[in-house]
């Protein structure tokens, strides 16, 4: 077989896995790893295929301008407490977790921090967090029906709380308009409690993403739930008080550093 023969069956053989070990091509085809590598070589050239610590993997199908687009996250605004949040809790996700993802800007940060992740199964009512990490050929990526809602670029109501039916994950990451001693987590609008509720139903353990400014906060529609949340990741701007108010409600408290404050420890 010669290489340009070889090389097409490689990438046939890459296409339909999407992930292959380069022994294991070695090993079918017959040859060294050198020539194996020498293949995979060409096959990057022409950006079929990429290779990923002694594995080659399928190049995503989405074209750059589209993941870039995603990761800007559109029109969300975002901060510098809501990327270190989003870092955190990338932190808490291993390769092979099913998770869901719910919608906004400390969310998509969470999803930038996710691009080296593989083999996830990502459940999100997020579109442009769908556009991002179902760009990695080995994550499964689902996303709910529902009413579009441009500001946060993502479907809810009653038609995205019914995909979660019957539904169990490891773990969930939820946002939140502003939580308050008096309504706990609360939203902007009605339409977002029925996918809330669903998305805690359907998780094992579940996270609130939520930076130090939305506390005291109270959005129009008021959801509670604050004894349903395993952890809160924030940055170090909350308050003893807040922190004392969620500890009686059972809720860890997991803080963002930044990384000047992680090397001075």
């Amino acid at each position: 077989m010669d290489q340009r023969t070889r090389t097409e069956k490689i990438f046939e053989r890459v296409q339909a896995a999407k992930l292959v070990k380069l022994s294991e091509l070695s090993s079918e085809f017959g040859v060294s790893m050198p020539t194996i590598r020498k293949d995979i070589d060409e096959l990057q050239k022409l950006g079929r295929v990429e290779r990923v610590h002694g594995n080659v993997r399928l190049v995503a199908a989405q074209p750059d301008p589209v993941r870039r687009a995603a990761e800007r996250g559109s029109i969300l605004p975002t901060s510098p407490e809501k990327a270190l949040i989003g870092r955190k809790a990338a932190g808490l996700i291993q390769n092979g977790d099913s998770i869901i993802l719910d919608c906004g800007a400390t969310t998509t940060e969470l999803a930038k921090n996710l691009l080296e992740r593989q083999h996830l199964r990502i459940v999100t009512n997020a579109l442009n967090i769908a556009i991002l990490l179902g760009a990695e050929p080995t994550n499964r990526v689902m996303l709910t029906g529902g009413e579009f809602k441009p500001e946060t670029i993502a479907v809810s109501g009653e038609k995205a709380s019914t995909f979660f039916q019957g539904m169990f994950v490891d773990k969930l990451f939820l946002a939140a308009g502003g939580v308050s001693k008096e309504s706990g987590i609360s939203y902007p609008d009605f339409i977002d409690l029925h996918v809330k509720r669903a998305m805690i139903d359907a998780a094992r353990t579940v996270y609130l993403l939520a930076d130090s400014k939305k506390f005291g906060k109270r959005e129009f529609a008021a959801f509670g739930a604050m004894d349903r949340i395993d952890y809160l990741v924030t940055d170090e701007g909350l308050s003893e008080d807040f922190a004392r108010w969620l500890a009686g409600n059972g809720t860890q408290i997991i803080y963002a550093e930044s990384a000047t404050d992680a090397l001075s420890d």
